[in-house]
């Protein structure tokens, strides 16, 4: 379920935009290694494509993919709903005053990765 090669050139060869403060890139832990990456649709919206990934070594990956909106100060949302599935993803960033951390919380995304992995844990700006 990769994103079109096209849209991740454009937004890796995007410029950041100053009205974007959570735009970057984050590693962190949780039940295992963490990776996020958010990009700045840079059309006003406030709207971000975010890409999360979670992997622990000889058990599970895992990644989930999307836009995300604001909800709140200082938070960004993605929510997702699979084809068939009843339930929706939710992975909530919620990012520190000084924007070099964010803390990353999922709701029924065990879809997007094994059941050993999770998309929770705390990140820092790389």
């Amino acid at each position: 379920m990769a994103a079109p090669l096209g849209v991740l050139m454009a937004l890796a060869g995007a410029p950041a935009s100053a009205a974007s403060p959570f735009e970057g890139r984050y590693q962190g832990r949780g039940e295992g290694q963490l990776a996020l990456q958010v990009f700045a649709l840079g059309d006003g919206s406030d709207t971000h494509f975010v890409l999360a990934e979670t992997a622990l070594m000889n058990q599970c990956t895992g990644d989930l993919r999307g836009l995300a909106r604001p909800s709140g100060p200082m938070t960004l949302v993605l929510r997702k709903t699979e084809p068939g599935a009843e339930e929706t993803c939710t992975l909530t960033l919620r990012f520190s005053a000084d924007r070099a951390r964010v803390r990353m919380e999922e709701k029924d995304c065990s879809s997007y990765h094994g059941a050993a992995c999770a998309f929770d844990g705390s990140l820092k700006r790389r």
